[in-house]
């Protein structure tokens, strides 16, 4: 099951690899018509504004209601026509030419002015938007001319059209009323809520009118649900069972519980499965870099992987988790240290008797033996641990979203990733909470250096750049991306003609079967 993720930008998150996989099932026997599409997601996704969420979970149920300006094919990276029909770029400047026939599921239009007050929300400080400069640069003017968006910034952006191409967007109401997002939706996509039910499940139903979805997808294609049920499944078994009883048409399953579905359908998409990342607060031990690497070298990092993994999956080779992304690179690779517990040991003799509170996910039995097999290497350099395990929103609260940041030392469970390495600096650099988003209060000047100069790059350059950027907090052992899993969406009585990445599908992907 994946762990939480965060800062990941929405187009981004489509960006699947073109891994080894079983294609999609067989349409033989017909698609039906009207039917009922039910999808697993593993953790209550909380507010479901697409304008100040940055919970994947929250992305995924906005993927259904919700349309962006650019679809971008998961087999080439390359972007496509959604709700812009054509665009231009260059490194201060892109434009999207909408098109003239969008409306909103409460039929009023979608224009380009209500996509410049989409992005002009986010950018204004007062609404406290996550997606301000992850998303839309601060230093972004945002103007809107007939069907024509424009966004110029003042110094270069790179993956500029593709970052603001994956917002999604709101209609005129919602932006009026963003608070009737929150358990809600209010826009141009396919699909609109009807309940949610904290904890339990969000229902939609599908609109009429719709003529814009990717791969030609309409309200009156053949196949496309007319109900949509997400339903939170914490459990992988859990959701293993309903694959196979018929109450889920689509869940992401990984570990053991695969075996079971071997008669299933499935699409592999590769992201992170482990990170761990310290708390640099002046309190805490882990704000010295030589702790951080000692703790590091502490851990043998491949047979970690293997427990996370259990097996199925590879290390990590840097923050970018899906493949292919943007960019294409080894940060890790001689950056890290390597396992020696006898140095470790060594290194850590100073701080013997200093607590780690290591906050982890527990959803899981890998998990959680990861976890152990963690404290038992740092109790063994001398260091006493105590180790607080929780659900993802245990975690996010503990970590992420933690009111005393000096309650945890280190986490095992949250993670960081993207198809681009630009959405990284505000998480991982900059004001701390409440001023700022950089939660762990990472401050490497290396990063900020060659990040701010990757900035001002483009093309292979920028990619290189950012590399070096990764590679300074690898360095110090600010963050430790582990591993990589090929976690597989599992099909049954239904089938998505685009790719998955770890349960994201547009809602327009679903076609039921007969």
């Amino acid at each position: 099951m994946r762990t939480r993720t965060y800062a990941l930008p929405l187009l981004l998150a489509v960006a699947l690899g073109a891994t080894a996989c079983s294609g999609p099932a067989s349409s033989d026997e017909g698609f039906a018509k009207n039917g009922a599409f039910a999808v697993a997601i593993n953790s209550d996704p909380g507010d479901l504004n697409p304008l100040t969420t940055n919970i994947v979970n929250a992305q995924i149920v906005g993927a259904y209601s919700y349309d962006s300006l650019l679809f971008v094919d998961p087999e080439t990276v390359k972007p496509e026509a959604y709700l812009a029909e054509s665009w231009t770029e260059s490194p201060t400047e892109v434009t999207y030419t909408l098109r003239d026939d969008i409306t909103c599921a409460d039929g009023t239009p979608f224009t380009a002015e209500t996509a410049a007050a989409n992005l002009n929300w986010i950018l204004d400080p007062a609404n406290e938007s996550p997606r301000r400069e992850s998303v839309v640069p601060s230093d972004a003017t945002i103007t809107a001319e007939g069907n024509t968006l424009t966004v110029t910034t003042t110094s270069p952006r790179p993956f500029m059209l593709y970052d603001l191409g994956s917002q999604q967007m709101v209609c005129d109401a919602g932006l009026a009323d963003p608070t009737s997002l929150s358990a809600g939706s209010n826009g141009t996509g396919l699909f609109q809520i009807d309940d949610v039910v904290a904890g339990d499940s969000i229902t939609l139903t599908r609109r009429d009118g719709y003529e814009w979805g990717p791969k030609d997808t309409t309200s009156t294609t053949e196949g496309v649900p007319k109900t949509v049920t997400i339903k939170i499944v914490p459990s992988p078994s859990t959701a293993a069972n309903l694959l196979r009883s018929g109450g889920l048409n689509a869940a992401v399953v990984s570990g053991k519980d695969e075996e079971r579905l071997g008669e299933l359908t499935s699409m592999s998409s590769p992201t992170i499965s482990g990170m761990i990342i310290y708390n640099h607060n002046a309190e805490m031990p882990t704000a010295d870099a030589d702790v951080r690497r000692a703790l590091t070298q502490a851990i043998d990092l491949d047979t970690l992987t293997d427990i996370l993994t259990e097996g199925k999956g590879e290390r990590a080779k840097s923050l970018l988790g899906e493949e292919p992304s943007l960019c294409s690179y080894d940060s890790i690779d001689g950056t890290l240290p390597t396992y020696d517990p006898e140095a470790a040991t060594a290194a850590l003799a100073g701080v013997k008797g200093a607590e780690i509170t290591l906050i982890y996910d527990n959803s899981t039995a890998s998990r959680s033996a990861a976890a152990e097999y963690v404290a038992t290497q740092w109790e063994d350099a001398g260091v006493k641990v105590t180790l607080d395990g929780g659900d993802e929103n245990y975690v996010l609260a503990n970590t992420f979203a933690a009111e005393d940041p000096t309650k945890w030392t280190a986490s095992l469970g949250l993670i960081l990733q993207s198809g681009t390495p630009a959405i990284f600096p505000q998480y991982l650099s900059g004001p701390v909470p409440p001023d700022g988003t950089n939660f762990a209060g990472i401050q490497n000047e290396a990063y900020v250096e060659a990040a701010t100069a990757a900035a001002d790059l483009a093309g292979e350059e920028a990619c290189n750049t950012w590399r070096d950027a990764e590679a300074a907090l690898f360095d110090a052992a600010d963050l430790v991306p582990v591993s990589m899993t090929p976690f597989k969406m599992y099909f049954s009585g239904a089938e998505s003609i685009i790719r998955p990445v770890g349960g994201y599908l547009p809602g327009a992907a679903i076609r039921v079967l007969s």
